[in-house]
């Protein structure tokens, strides 16, 4: 049997650590370069066998050698996941029955505003942020020096594997706390699952998926509530704490700021296509890896930057939330479409016209205020109204500060800059801002 499982560790040093514990315990071991689609800072991996995983698993705790990561080949694909689900078989069809996957679900923009027009509001002194701005989560005031952050965010699965999909919606529903300035405090389970379609073990290794996701964001699991439905949903409502001067707002941008985005743009994109049978694997494991990313790195990085302005892009895509912030702002967004990061994958997918509904919608929602520079890349165009499903921060800053954050945070770039004219107006280029 091939290797089928990578461990990731923070530095060489421990890889060669655990390298040779694991052989000193008689385990068939190698280390390799880090294939793309894992993540590792050091470049380098342990490469194991998934009949070893149990003993491989133990030998690491003798030795005090804590993963940072765990990777597990399903087919073609390298899959985020955990020693403990090493040697599974392969995973259920999750996407098959769903017509929109993870943030692409979302009512549009448009919609939601005609819903929620005329509904009363329960105001209050010590609510510090509301759903005026279409802000990340809502903020409330518990004392002089803490607030607490609400935010929920759940949707169907956008990809077939039980543990990736719920690792995936549950940094997405965290990444609402980083993009508020906060830290995440705990988080509640939300499911809707048909039991007549799948088994249990698959709602396990859902709820698996979304508990490593806390742990690593050092949150808790405080419950959650489950119903039978017809549509498999997951998500969680996360709670999460900040000082009350210290919150993060989607408004606050200044002319002359420039847009950094955390995250490469594609994942609606890529997880279509594959949908189709059409993405590469090397492409769908990248999209993978970054949804199950959190935004904590990016957010400290932030934090340090100074932001003037932040919120997540997720799905109404890159466009969307830029329109979001700039109206928050009072003023307008100019976004360079050849400065969008791409995950590999995303263009070619475009290219074939695999673009998710909620592109359309995002598109339609965004009519009063989106303007297409002449000869702007349709493809580069559908990119940018995209929905995201766990993507990344949108931070507005100064630009020397925006460029050493784009520097300094993995997969970053620089994509836009704020400027004097109607409140909300988004503009996409045909050339890069900088």
């Amino acid at each position: 049997m091939d290797r089928d499982v990578i461990v990731v560790f923070g530095t060489v040093q421990r890889v060669m650590r655990a390298e040779r514990a694991a052989r000193d315990a008689g385990l068939d071991v190698d280390v390799i370069p880090a294939p793309r689609s894992v993540s590792s800072e050091c470049g380098v991996v342990l490469e194991a066998r998934s009949g070893e995983a149990a003993a491989l698993a133990a030998c690491l705790r003798e030795a005090g050698l804590e993963p940072a990561g765990v990777y597990l080949r399903k087919g073609d694909l390298w899959l985020p996941g955990a020693l403990e689900r090493a040697g599974e078989g392969e995973a259920v069809q999750l996407t098959r029955d769903t017509a929109y996957g993870g943030c692409g679900a979302k009512l549009a923009k448009g919609v939601l505003a005609t819903i929620l027009c005329g509904l009363p509001r329960l105001e209050s002194d010590d609510l510090i942020v509301g759903i005026e701005y279409a802000d990340d989560a809502g903020v409330v005031r518990v004392s002089p020096d803490l607030a607490l952050i609400h935010t929920t965010d759940f949707f169907p699965p956008m990809v077939d594997d039980p543990w990736a999909f719920g690792r995936i919606a549950a940094a997405n529903a965290l990444s609402d706390i980083y993009a508020m300035g906060g830290e995440p405090l705990a988080g509640m389970n939300l499911v809707s699952f048909p039991l007549t379609r799948y088994d249990k073990e698959t709602l396990k290794q859902i709820l698996g998926g979304g508990l490593s996701a806390l742990e690593e964001a050092g949150a808790l699991l405080a419950g959650g509530h489950t119903v039978e439905g017809q549509e498999l949903l997951y998500g969680m409502a996360v709670t999460g704490t900040v000082h009350p001067e210290r919150v993060w707002r989607n408004g606050g941008a200044q002319p002359g700021d420039l847009l950094v985005l955390t995250k490469p743009l594609g994942t609606g994109v890529v997880t279509t296509a594959a949908k189709a049978g059409l993405a590469a694997p090397a492409s769908l494991s990248e999209a993978i890896r970054w949804m199950a990313t959190l935004n904590r790195e990016a957010a400290q990085r932030a934090r340090e930057a100074g932001p003037h302005a932040v919120t997540d892009v997720t799905g109404f895509g890159l466009a969307g939330h830029a329109a979001e912030l700039a109206d928050a702002s009072g003023l307008a967004v100019e976004i360079g479409l050849p400065d969008m990061p791409l995950l590999p994958g995303a263009r070619e997918a475009a290219a074939t016209g695999l673009v998710p509904a909620g592109a359309g919608k995002n598109r339609a929602s965004l009519q009063a205020v989106l303007e297409i520079e002449s000869e702007a890349d349709p493809i580069l165009v559908d990119l940018a109204l995209d929905p995201q499903t766990s993507g990344g921060l949108l931070v507005a800053c100064d630009p020397g500060a925006a460029r050493d954050l784009a520097r300094r945070v993995a997969g970053a770039a620089v994509v836009g800059r704020c400027v004097a004219g109607p409140p909300g107006a988004v503009r996409l280029l045909r050339k890069g801002v900088l």
